[in-house]
């Protein structure tokens, strides 16, 4: 025999020869060309004690190097090794079983799992290989000369019946344990080669898989007879066979009568809902399946709720059964409704798949029903039940399944007075993967405890006491990007929120799913009675968000920029020439500012010159009330110390009146009369010391008269005038627009001439309020402006000015010093006096605040949820 012309049988097309190379490895080509005749061929015959290739008694096994070279040498010296094991009564391996029947039919040697590259021995995985009938006869004789396979998977190799059965006709080893044949096309045949594997007294099979090998109602029917009295079959998958209705009976016969079955596949067939309702009978009375998956079988939307009460009640009375996959058939509401009520008394069905009907399972097991979920999504990244994924998995949300999930059995304490300060119960836990709903804790030797199943990975939680949220000391913390937004039912049915921005947080390790189950069971939840109580609680009051937050106050800053603006526009310099002194002199002034101003305020208000100087009459007045005047210093010393003080208008000066002073010139006024009055007698050693005897004991004890600050900080910058202001800023803020745009000034302030025509139209003045009164309400609720001379803006008021005018007019208005009452009141009292200048259209529309509308704005009802643990009856 030529062996180099039997060479090509072993060579692929050019577009497989990478292939070709994965598949032998790194060898060199020279093992494919025939090797020199150094050595006598006879060596084929020579006794077997010598170790000859091409019998069991050098068989090295189908994996590696070894078997790849064993493979090439056998293909080429085929008709040497068949001969000489005939000579010797030799058993053939399978290299040359295989290989001879290849051989007489004129095919390519493939090699289809009789030699691989890696995996273990005792497996024969060539699924996808495209094997086809042609070959399969002469892979199973070198099949059945393999005595340790374990594992069998031809899965997707375009086999028949035909081909199946002859291969399944041929396995004698009694060492195999899995059987896969899905996604080919097998029938009766193949089932009878089955039976008789299946039913050997010997067989181990506890593995068998026939998704997708279309299955006839006959063959699948036989295949469910034969099962009834297996004892070994551990495994079945019958998923995507189109099976039917017609098949529900053998089903539901394999279901009461196979007792050692623990994992059932049946996705993606027809059972719909008459088929369900039987094999929902079957599933019932079964004492071994553990996990079933029924998922994508048209079992939802029956019109009499038949298919889901079946279900609920094999669910029910099911004592085995830990693993169900029910997605996608199309659940209604009410269905799921009826499933999970059937599920409520199982305690061992640790994970159930619902995606793909209305309803979501939560943490604890229980089907929550929906009035429609989206199932699109669902659908895409569906996860079965009983497979592996071939695929990295898409990141999606949790299914709350504790088997596919592992989810992990955790102790949860709360230890008073260690944990933190609540020591009396009842103590909840409220954790992320409840949705931050709570569960009651138990108490045992004064400790707080509940043992739960979680997900691995970081756990978010924390506890809870009489409505009271609580961090435990004894975990760490973790500060939350967006903080948790709980809401609660309240007795009018309204909603209450409160946010969680901090939280407790443990990691949990994954581990392997113990198959006896946890301790603790799904949907076994202890009963909790529940209800809402009303508590008032104040609401802080914030300046910050008040009515008064724009207003700018007297602050150190501010004054100390007056003084220095003052000092430097006054002749103060040119009255005192060394440096030193008069520093001396501006650093006194500004120890005073603040009640300098205040009483310039007031002062100016008083004296009936718009532009807010200081007359001379009025000047006198505020002098005698300091007992300044004597014998020897007189009004016409006054007069001479105002002349020189004040400077006329000419100078540029805007808004100084020129016949009175300005802020500066009294300032400047403060330190001539200090002079003349104390420095120029000898009756001070300084000018300094002139100014602050002046200022001690005679000008303060009179300018506290005029200090209005206590008023603003006592009555005006609270809580109650505020939400006043607030509940009426709706009338208030159109009729200071109204009034800001009726004269000649800008039309967002108002003048003294507007504020004038605002409180005649409102009827606010009076015998005993006129003009005198509301030009000082106005001067005093501005706001300190450092340059009164160039810059207008303290004659022109804006809003937040504007509300303290009215709130002074109102406090002036109605005074009764026998019995004083609250500026707030006040301002009611005020108020419909000043919607009756508000324009119509928003008066018409405007709700007047009641009581109980200023008595919200102050107070909060904050709605409890109470809890009392019923102790159940298990």
């Amino acid at each position: 025999m030529n062996l180099t012309a039997k060479l090509p049988l072993i060579r692929r097309s050019n577009d497989s020869r990478s292939s070709l190379r994965s598949t032998f490895g790194p060898m060199s080509l020279s093992m494919f060309s025939p090797k020199e005749k150094k050595e006598n061929p006879i060596k084929f015959l020579r006794p077997s004690r010598e170790g000859r290739g091409g019998s069991m008694e050098t068989y090295k096994g189908p994996i590696g190097l070894d078997a790849k070279l064993e493979f090439v040498d056998t293909f080429r010296h085929l008709p040497m090794f068949t001969e000489r094991n005939r000579i010797q009564k030799l058993e053939d391996t399978p290299n040359i079983a295989y290989l001879g029947e290849v051989s007489r039919r004129n095919l390519k040697p493939e090699p289809f799992g009789i030699v691989r590259r890696s995996g273990p021995e005792t497996s024969i995985d060539i699924q996808r290989y495209g094997m086809g009938d042609t070959y399969a006869e002469a892979f199973s004789e070198g099949l059945s000369i393999v005595k340790d396979v374990e594992t069998l998977n031809l899965k997707e190799n375009r086999l028949t019946d035909s081909g199946a059965s002859k291969i399944l006709n041929k396995l004698t080893a009694r060492n195999l344990k899995k059987i896969i044949l899905s996604e080919n096309r097998i029938g009766l045949k193949s089932i009878t080669c089955l039976e008789k594997i299946l039913n050997h007294i010997d067989s181990k099979i506890k593995v068998l898989e026939l998704e997708k090998t279309h299955l006839s109602d006959k063959a699948l029917e036989t295949l469910c007879m034969l099962l009834i009295d297996n004892k070994r079959l551990v495994r079945l998958s019958l998923a995507k066979n189109n099976i039917g209705e017609g098949c529900a009976k053998p089903l539901k016969e394999l279901m009461i009568s196979n007792n050692t079955l623990k994992y059932l596949d049946l996705h993606w067939n027809q059972l719909g809902k008459g088929g369900a309702i039987e094999f929902c009978e079957g599933l019932g009375q079964n004492e071994s399946l553990k996990h079933l998956d029924l998922s994508w079988n048209s079992l939802g939307r029956s019109n009499n709720l038949a298919t889901a009460k079946a279900l609920g009640r094999a669910l029910n009375s099911q004592k085995f059964l830990q693993h169900v996959d029910l997605s996608h058939n199309y659940f209604n509401q009410k269905e799921c409704e009826i499933i999970g009520d059937g599920l409520l008394e199982n305690h061992r069905i640790y994970g159930i798949h619902m995606a793909g009907n209305d309803c979501h399972v939560d943490s604890k097991g229980y089907i929550i029903p929906v009035e429609y979920q989206n199932k699109t999504d669902q659908g895409h990244l569906h996860t079965r039940l009983l497979t592996m994924p071939r695929f990295k998995e898409h990141k999606i949300s949790r299914l709350n399944c504790w088997i596919c999930e592992k989810w992990v059995e955790v102790y949860f304490d709360w230890k008073p007075e260690i944990s933190g300060q609540v020591s009396t119960g009842p103590i909840f836990i409220h954790i992320d993967c409840d949705n931050y709903k709570p569960s009651v804790t138990q108490e045992k030797n004064g400790i707080f405890s509940i043992k739960r199943m979680v997900p691995h990975g970081h756990i978010k939680f924390f506890f809870s006491a009489d409505s009271k949220f609580m961090r435990s000391k004894e975990y760490k913390t973790k500060v939350l990007d967006t903080p948790i937004r709980l809401e609660f039912p309240t007795p009018d049915k309204k909603k209450f929120h409160i946010n969680i921005s901090k939280v407790n947080v443990i990691y949990i390790e994954s581990e392997d799913w113990n198959p006896e189950g946890p301790e603790v069971k799904p949907r076994n939840d202890p009963k909790v009675r529940e209800w809402t109580e009303t508590i008032i609680e104040k609401i802080p009051w914030d300046f910050n968000t008040s009515t008064f937050k724009d207003y700018r106050f007297d602050t150190e800053e501010v004054l100390n920029k007056c003084i220095n603006y003052d000092f430097d526009v006054s002749n103060i310099k040119d009255i005192i020439t060394d440096s030193n002194e008069r520093q001396e002199i501006q650093d006194s002034l500004a120890s005073h500012y603040k009640l300098l101003t205040e009483a310039f305020k007031q002062l100016s208000a008083t004296s009936g010159i718009e532009l807010f100087n200081i007359g001379k009459n009025t000047l006198n007045e505020f002098l005698k009330k300091c007992n300044l005047f004597s014998t020897d210093f007189t009004m016409n010393d006054v007069a001479i110390l105002w002349n020189l003080s004040n400077a006329p208008q000419a100078k540029g000066e805007t808004f100084n009146a020129g016949n009175g002073l300005c802020r500066y010139e009294f300032a400047e006024f403060m330190v001539r009369l200090a002079i003349d009055r104390f420095y120029k007698n000898k009756k001070t050693k300084t000018i300094r010391e002139a100014l602050e005897r002046l200022m001690n004991e005679y000008l303060i004890p009179g300018m506290k008269l005029f200090d209005q600050s206590s008023w603003r900080t006592d009555f005006y910058l609270v809580e109650d005038v505020d939400h006043v202001l607030k509940a009426f800023k709706p009338i208030l803020e159109p009729v200071f627009v109204k009034y800001a745009a009726s004269g000649k000034g800008p039309l967002d302030k108002i003048n003294l001439h507007e504020f004038r025509m605002f409180c005649n139209d409102a009827g606010l003045n009076s015998d005993t309020f006129a003009m005198r009164e509301i030009d000082m309400c106005f001067r005093q609720a501005m706001m300190t402006e450092i340059d009164e001379i160039l810059d207008g803006d303290h004659l022109e008021m804006v809003y937040v000015e504007f509300v303290e005018g009215l709130a002074r007019v109102a406090d002036l208005l109605y005074m009764n010093l026998k019995d004083p009452e609250p500026l707030a009141s006040k301002l009611l009292k005020v108020m419909p006096s000043v919607a009756k200048v508000c324009p119509d259209h928003v008066t018409k529309f405007f709700e007047w605040p009641s009581d109980e509308t200023l008595f919200n704005m102050k107070y909060k009802k904050r709605y409890v949820s109470k809890y009392e643990y019923v102790h159940s009856s298990n």
